[in-house]
């Protein structure tokens, strides 16, 4: 019998959300177990992934399927997929199936009543991409070695495919991270989790326009012969919006040799918070007349998709209000400075930060270069006793071009909230004036938007993500509706405290697993399940004000607590959940 593994995902090569972690994290494992017979499925979009795969000759055994598709002008590259493990896969190109979208709709109206009238492009490259998926199984199976191999389609965007190959002989095992329909509801702030068991989940699908989806991903959970999902909270609201029991239950794991080990965590935090530190000084220093406060700083950070309620931006920027406040009535010495690492549409790089930015480090390299100079006059001035005279450490060239560098920092505008020019509309901006986070100098709690994502050359911070947050103090993420929950986790491999609530997959499995320790935990679980936002907010905000009155010591080890429950999550431990699902799938159809 076959023993091939199909791995089917919209974001393979194709960098969209969590699931490219997911796959890209964990392929190395799935390749060391079952080697050259794992491969995985992916859409070819030109340039946007030929940067993440390397394009080869396809092995023998393919070569009648690839050809047989050349001859009705279905392209498909084969290669591997440049992350660790090297998995080797298929690129298809479904420009061609682009023309037909509509003869494919009706196919799926006729066969599984998918309402597909109030569709776009989202819906329309995902379904042409899938019917191509289709063409190459029905090519694949022909050859006698590849029936009932497993296709393991992820989310809705392939289960157009699993649909049309229903009636291949292929084993078809259909994931769902999140339900399209859960996410909808939560973004519309609709607290669903409190009348799951009365949901009517075609009626609520259809009011709130994502009925094509949902009917997909219902039709394609159905059809399954295996239905899995990544976490317990996401099965029980899976198996009432799709109406059917899931058989596994797939955590998400980490890769932690991607991450630093607990010797290296807090040499590198130093080194990170540092660059962190320096950005904020510039960032800030030419709007206030006093030195910008650091001696005292906590950064903290947040990050994740631009989903103001799902993410818990919303009641996060309320308990930073309300943190700031706090923080100016008592003139607390401890000052925060928070990032918000959320990738957003912008207009253009905030031109006066940038100057800023450049201003500083000429000033810095001029600083460099005479500074063998100033350290022999202060040692001079020492030596001889006598009083240190700013004046007399430069000399009259050397302060002219300071003055001149100097002159260059513009400070025409209030303090700026965010490294890049955002539309007035923009939403996190609003809550933020509203929420009175204005960056002003006697403000406690500062905030930087960085709508970009993060990488060694990005012109500001130049950190990729992990070194970035490894300088910060504390990640928060106060999801409302998370299925599992990535960024809290990564903030734990990084070695960073971190806050998350009782609406993610991850906390979940913590508390079922009992792995969070009472003093030091390295962990906040929120809860807000069947809570109103008054009241999370309070909470989240009486959190925050608890860590920033921390003394040294219980943040070194809530640090090192947070490294210690990131390596429970190791994919070494955790991909065992994927091999039990392969090896029953392939029992049951010996």
């Amino acid at each position: 019998m076959s023993r091939y593994i199909f791995e089917v995902s919209w974001e393979v090569a194709n960098k969209v959300g969590g699931i490219y972690t997911v796959i890209s994290s964990k392929a190395k494992y799935v390749k060391e177990r079952y080697g050259e017979n794992y491969f995985v499925i992916g859409p070819y979009l030109g340039a946007k992934n030929e940067s993440e795969f390397h394009f080869l000759n396809p092995p023998e055994k393919f070569q009648d399927c690839l050809d047989n598709l050349i001859a009705k002008g279905v392209i498909v590259y084969y290669g591997e997929w440049l992350i660790e493990g090297r998995p080797k896969g298929f690129l298809i190109d479904f420009r061609k199936y682009l023309f037909d979208v509509n003869s494919f709709k009706y196919e799926l109206w006729l066969k599984y009543q998918i309402d597909s009238l109030r569709t776009g492009q989202d819906y329309d490259e995902p379904l042409a991409w899938s019917r191509g998926i289709y063409d190459f199984i029905s090519e694949l199976v022909k050859n006698e070695e590849f029936k009932y191999s497993i296709f393991h389609f992820h989310e809705w965007l392939s289960g157009f495919a699993l649909l049309f190959s229903s009636d291949l002989p292929i084993i078809k095992i259909f994931t769902t991270h999140a339900t399209v329909l859960g996410r909808t509801l939560s973004s519309n702030n609709i607290h669903f989790w409190e009348n799951l068991d009365k949901l009517n989940p075609e009626e609520e699908a259809y009011k709130y326009g994502v009925e094509a989806k949902h009917l997909v991903e219902k039709a394609s959970a159905q059809k399954a012969d295996f239905f899995t999902t990544i976490s317990q909270i996401t099965k029980e609201e899976a198996e009432v919006i799709l109406k059917r029991k899931v058989d596994f239950v797939l955590p998400n794991g980490l890769d932690l040799s991607r991450f630093l080990t607990f010797e290296e965590i807090s040499a590198k935090h130093r080194i990170n918070k540092s660059i962190l530190q320096e950005f904020i000084l510039y960032f800030f220093s030419p709007y206030f007349k006093n030195q910008c406060p650091i001696k005292n700083s906590l950064i903290f950070f947040t990050s994740g998709r631009k989903e103001i309620v799902n993410k818990g931006f919303d009641v996060l920027l309320q308990a930073l209000g309300l943190l700031n406040k706090k923080l100016k009535e008592e003139k607390s010495e401890v000052d925060v400075y928070f990032f918000f690492f959320v990738p957003d549409e912008i207009i253009d790089v905030n031109r006066e930060v940038l100057n800023n930015l450049i201003t500083y480090k000429s000033l810095e390299e001029f600083l460099k270069n005479i500074q063998g100079e100033i350290f022999s006059r202060i040692l001079h001035q020492i030596v001889h006793q006598k009083e240190i005279e700013i004046e007399k450490i430069f000399s009259l060239e050397e302060k002219t071009e300071i003055e001149r560098i100097i002159k260059k920092i513009s400070t025409h505008n209030k303090p700026p909230l965010s490294t890049h020019v955002l539309r007035e509309d923009n939403e996190l901006l609003k809550l933020a004036y509203q929420n009175n986070l204005l960056n002003l100098e006697e403000d406690k709690v500062k905030i930087i938007f960085y709508p970009i994502y993060l990488n060694s050359a990005d012109g500001f911070l130049n950190l990729n993500y992990y070194d970035a947050i490894n300088g910060c103090h504390l990640g928060v993420f106060p999801s409302y509706y998370e299925p599992w929950g990535y960024t809290p986790l990564e903030t734990l491999g990084a070695g960073v405290m971190t806050i998350t609530t009782d609406m993610t997959g991850f906390a979940n499995y913590l508390e079922e697993k009992r792995l969070i320790t009472k003093d030091n935990p390295g962990i906040w679980i929120l809860r807000r399940k069947n809570r109103k936002n008054e009241e999370v907010v309070k909470d989240l905000f009486q959190l925050l004000y608890k860590i920033t009155k921390m003394k040294r010591s219980e943040r070194i080890q809530n640090k090192y607590e947070a490294r210690i429950l990131a390596s429970h999550f190791s994919w070494e431990k955790l991909i065992v959940n994927y091999f039990d699902l392969y090896e029953t799938a392939w029992q049951k159809f010996k």
